[in-house]
């Protein structure tokens, strides 16, 4: 019998790309719902089902109002739902209450769709920073149970850095999921985003999350499954600035799109996938 594989924590970030590419360069169109979400969310759930993967998708409240289809949709092919916020916006600048509203409408929005509360939150763009680290405690206030918002990433400005690799219990009771990163030395490389798979071969890639640490986690998009390109799509008046700039996003989140599914496909190899909630009821509340 071969020995148990190790395992990571998978996780979708899931968020329609048009909505918050338009709203980024201050396009008119930005609230309406993209039309690429639902092929994305297919080949999301078809790929984990071939790979034998189940994860957690962080849901955000705007994404699933837009697309309630699609929340059912993940729920009946069996992956957990958790929070990723209402409104996209980055925690640290918002206020304590504002960010508690935030948290509230994600939350109803996804008890609504599904019947449940979310217990797990990941933030917008992991900006629960260092000057935010209030919103840990207005997490807990709001009956969530862990959050995986840490991630020691050199691109994160003032990031809040884990205590630890291994997953490990805030002063506010609550359970954090770090992010993996490959500590080499005195270099910190991240190895847990799909947007940063597109940088190192797979060889390297594997041998970071091997020592990334205990249940380290793993997130991407569904835009980084879209099997076709993206295409800001922005409206006739939009400025040849705004074009530009979405140009440039295009450009960018290709480059992840055409490596995120293979780069994946390794990780499963030699990885076994699950969930966060599987994890966090693994440690229980005495662990």
């Amino acid at each position: 019998m071969s020995p148990p594989r190790p395992t990571l924590l998978l996780s979708v970030d899931f968020e329609d790309w048009h909505q918050l590419i338009r709203r980024r360069v201050g396009a008119s169109n930005w609230q309406q719902p993209g039309p690429a979400l639902a092929r994305e969310t297919e080949a999301v759930l078809d790929l984990f089902d071939r790979l034998n993967a189940r994860a957690t998708f962080f849901v955000l409240g705007m994404a699933a109002r837009s697309h309630p289809q699609l929340v059912k949709r993940i729920v009946n092919r069996g992956h957990e739902i958790g929070c990723h916020g209402d409104a996209h916006l980055p925690v640290h600048t918002q206020t304590p209450r504002e960010f508690g509203a935030d948290l509230r409408a994600a939350r109803a929005t996804i008890e609504e769709l599904t019947g449940t509360m979310p217990v797990g939150y990941r933030a917008p763009a992991f900006s629960i920073t260092r000057a935010a680290n209030w919103a840990y405690d207005v997490l807990a206030q709001e009956g969530f149970a862990y959050d995986s918002s840490q991630h020691d990433s050199p691109a994160i400005r003032d990031r809040a850095v884990p205590t630890g690799r291994a997953p490990h219990r805030l002063q506010t009771g609550l359970w954090e999921f770090p992010i993996a990163v490959w500590r080499a030395r005195s270099a910190r490389i991240p190895v847990g985003g799909a947007s940063y798979w597109q940088l190192l071969p797979t060889r390297l890639l594997l041998r970071g999350l091997d020592n990334a640490g205990p249940l380290a986690g793993l997130y991407l998009h569904p835009y980084e499954l879209d099997p076709q390109p993206l295409r800001a799509m922005l409206p006739a008046e939009a400025t040849a600035a705004q074009q530009a700039h979405a140009k440039l996003r295009e450009t960018q989140r290709n480059g992840a799109r055409r490596r995120a599914r293979g780069a994946l496909e390794a990780i499963a190899q030699r990885f076994a996938l699950i969930p966060y909630g599987e994890a966090h009821a693994r440690f229980g509340d005495g662990a």
